[in-house]
């Protein structure tokens, strides 16, 4: 493999990285609005209820309201799903190009103009790919005779995004149900 062809196949196989990030996090938006949704309509329906444990039910239920509606909007403004279709084509491009018989410099003036037409990834893009590829599926990456591995920024950037990612998607999701359980487990405590 020329350093051409390796450029473009790391290429293709970060823009795979952003396109499953952008997918996954529609799929959580989606997810995250209909399970808030959900929790209003359940504070309503049992508002007699748990309106002994929380004084200021009905403002709670609305501002509840309120937030689901504007997350539904914020989340859709940031249109996940165009920018996957975007990196897809992006490195369906780049696959195509892969797999042509033309000379590095052709290749390589091809594969730059590919890049001008889509927009770029990002930096934790990359980072996420070498650590990936490197650390978790044991593989070698190369540019070139330049070995690829990942340095200690990488890798703290790797862990504390991943960390603050799915601590941030855990709370979202157990929060409610600790506040629907929590008059439920008062009442059996204080029996």
């Amino acid at each position: 493999m020329s350093n051409v062809d390796d450029r473009i196949w790391i290429t293709s196989r970060i823009r795979m990285i952003a396109e499953r990030k952008a997918i996954r996090n529609q799929n959580v938006s989606y997810l995250s609005v209909t399970y808030y949704s959900l929790f209003a309509v359940v504070l309503s329906i049992f508002s007699k209820f748990y309106v002994q444990t929380y004084p200021l039910l009905e403002e709670i239920n609305l501002s509840a309201s309120v937030i689901v509606l504007v997350a539904s909007l914020v989340s859709g403004g940031f249109r996940f799903e165009s920018r996957a279709n975007i990196f897809r084509e992006c490195y369906l491009k780049l696959q195509k190009l892969e797999s042509t018989s033309i000379n590095s410099d052709e290749r390589l003036n091809e594969y730059l103009e590919i890049l001008e037409i889509y927009p770029n990834h990002s930096e934790k893009d990359y980072y996420d790919l070498i650590v990936n590829h490197t650390y978790w599926e044991g593989k070698e990456l190369n540019i070139g005779d330049k070995s690829l591995t990942p340095t200690n920024y990488m890798w703290l950037s790797y862990i504390f995004r991943h960390t603050f990612y799915y601590g941030s998607i855990s709370f979202l999701f157990v929060a409610p149900l600790v506040f629907l359980a929590w008059p439920l487990i008062l009442g059996w405590v204080c029996r």
